[in-house]
């Protein structure tokens, strides 16, 4: 008898741990909706055809609206104006001419 109730606490225990367990896959996040007041970062214009990056770089604009940041990776704007990041995440347009990023 108490071989099955250890074998039953064992099964019990064994589905209580399996719905810890996330088996999914993992997914990219996609930010496109503006980021919270508190955690924007910025990338103005310069008023000479380039961008100020929130780390105080700057960068060209391409024909195509993008550019390619310091470490190689190009940002690619998309057809809604918004600036999309090697990382996945949008920079959407803000009224000051420049992009919002979370």
């Amino acid at each position: 008898m108490n071989r099955v109730l250890s074998a039953a606490a064992v099964v019990a225990l064994a589905c209580l741990a399996s719905a810890c367990v996330d088996s999914s896959r993992p997914r990219a996040l996609v930010n496109s909706e503006p980021p919270p007041a508190g955690s924007v970062k910025r990338i103005a214009n310069d008023g000479a055809g380039g961008l100020i990056l929130p780390d105080g770089s700057r960068v060209a604009v391409d024909g195509q609206g993008g550019f390619t940041l310091p470490n190689g990776d190009y940002v690619r704007r998309d057809r809604s104006g918004a600036l999309n990041l090697p990382n996945g995440s949008r920079c959407l347009p803000d009224a000051r001419g420049g992009f919002a990023c979370p």
